[in-house]
């Protein structure tokens, strides 16, 4: 609706305070005769809808020259400054920021979805297995620290958030809603600066030492600058940018789907012959999820990426169609896809130390030890991981945490699993936080003194 009015009256409306800042926003923009009442037929949006200014900057274009793309430089303005930043918000990142924020780190956490967990929530892959072993016939919980106080606050968020298959063995399910609440509330006590939608790009580097991150978002490329920085990629964005030597590698691409009316199944009526695949526990007694395998690719590759995701979920959506045609079943359904491709391993870090099947099978120990690992099934011992698994060999101010430390490929499916990431992550964190403090790198902070405050924070070290 256009109505008239005069700057004079326009200047009432904002008020004296504001009259400055609305002129700079409706001047020469086009918007200074239109009213921001919105569509009446909409009243309810009315008081939701403003005219503003805007919010992003535009940048020289890249051209072509010579037949190549080029793009021009550019000065990047600092969007925040910390003392720790961690790029990616999964499992490791998670508590990373936590671990450093905890140990008295100022710290930022970007993450490039709207939601912390990554792969445990997004890509909906919910049991927690890999938190202990056996010993003496008996379970241990070794993922301890800040996995275990987030698994046991699950718990105290009542029916429907968290649950066990046998009660004798820690390894539980969890509702995605429920751990993205959990860590979002954990994050904001620990005062963590979080930003989502954020995906980092690049690092700020001055010959071997890294400064800080280069993050892509609707407001465009920014620059957060800090003493050190987490690469809690996955898949080893930070340290491949920042030029740090790994080995890379190709593994099955999983998908997740979840199926409703679970609790609807007449078993009296299911084939008896038949090989159906129902999904597995969830804490909500009418769904099941559903972990496909998938097959082999390039985590790295988008071509790949984009053609596996489309099967995956065609593959889903024609298996429930057939599984409702099924006596028994009429009434499940298709609940939800996974956000998130289930990438299970791209880059491995060469770093400091590796761990490798044979010293794990080995019970190797370390001087350096500040996290261990379970075993999903039980049937191997706990491992130790070393801290100069998270240290690359000549970069300075990145540590790594999650799947992509420093492992051999023979190990990957045990270090990849949800709370190893979170240990690393935790062991990580500490790290960053005090070598900001002290002003030192990574690598140069005595490894007594973050066992020290790993204990401190409920961490097992063996």
């Amino acid at each position: 609706m256009k109505v008239g009015f005069t700057r004079r009256e326009m200047l009432r409306r904002l008020g004296a305070g504001g009259a400055a800042a609305g002129v700079g926003l409706l001047a020469g923009r086009g918007f200074a005769d239109e009213a921001t009442d919105g569509d009446p037929e909409y009243a309810n949006f009315s008081p939701n809808i403003k005219v503003v200014g805007p919010t992003t900057q535009d940048m020289p274009s890249a051209f072509i020259e010579g037949g190549k793309v080029m793009q021009p430089a550019r000065e990047l303005p600092v969007f925040h400054t910390a003392d720790v930043v961690v790029v990616g918000g999964g499992p490791a990142g998670f508590s990373a920021a936590l671990g450093a924020a905890r140990a008295g780190a100022k710290v930022a956490l970007v993450e490039r979805y709207g939601s912390l967990g990554g792969l445990f929530t997004d890509g909906m892959v919910l049991i927690v297995i890999g938190t202990g072993t056996r010993e003496n016939g008996e379970f241990k919980l070794v993922t301890r620290g800040v996995c275990e106080e987030f698994l046991k606050r699950l718990e105290k968020m009542g029916d429907g958030a968290i649950v066990c298959r046998d009660s004798k063995v820690y390894q539980p399910t969890v509702d995605p809603e429920a751990a993205k609440v959990l860590m979002d509330d954990m994050i904001q006590e620990a005062k963590v600066d979080l930003f989502f939608h954020c995906w980092g790009v690049d690092v700020i580097q001055s010959g071997n030492a890294v400064q800080g991150v280069v993050f892509e978002s609707k407001e465009g490329r920014k620059a957060i600058l800090a003493n050190v920085v987490i690469d809690a990629t996955g898949d080893g964005d930070i340290y491949h940018l920042a030029g740090a030597k790994y080995k890379q590698i190709s593994h099955a691409v999983g998908f997740v789907y979840r199926l409703g009316n679970c609790d609807r199944i007449d078993q009296s009526k299911l084939p008896q012959d038949s090989k159906l695949n129902l999904g597995s526990l969830e804490p909500l007694k009418s769904t099941r999820w559903v972990n496909n395998l998938g097959p082999k690719g390039n985590g790295l590759d988008v071509r790949d990426l984009s053609r596996i995701e489309r099967m995956h979920r065609k593959s889903a959506w024609d298996y429930v169609q057939r599984l409702r045609k099924t006596p028994g079943c009429e009434e499940v359904f298709l609940l939800q896809t996974a956000s998130q491709l289930g990438v299970r391993a791209t880059r491995l870090l060469e770093g400091v130390a590796r761990i490798d099947k044979k010293g794990a099978l080995e019970k190797r120990t370390f001087t350096d030890t500040v996290a261990f690992s379970g075993d999903d099934r039980l049937k191997y011992p706990e491992f130790a991981i070393p801290y100069g698994a998270l240290l690359p060999k000549e970069v300075d101010n990145v540590l790594v945490a999650g799947r992509c430390i420093s492992v051999a490929p023979d190990l990957i499916d045990r270090v990849r699993l949800i709370p190893v990431c979170m240990v690393t992550g935790h062991a990580a964190g500490v790290a960053a936080a005090l070598a900001a403090k002290a002003g030192v790198r990574p690598r140069e902070v005595p490894v007594a003194e973050i066992q020290k405050v790993l204990r401190e924070q409920g961490a097992y070290l063996g």
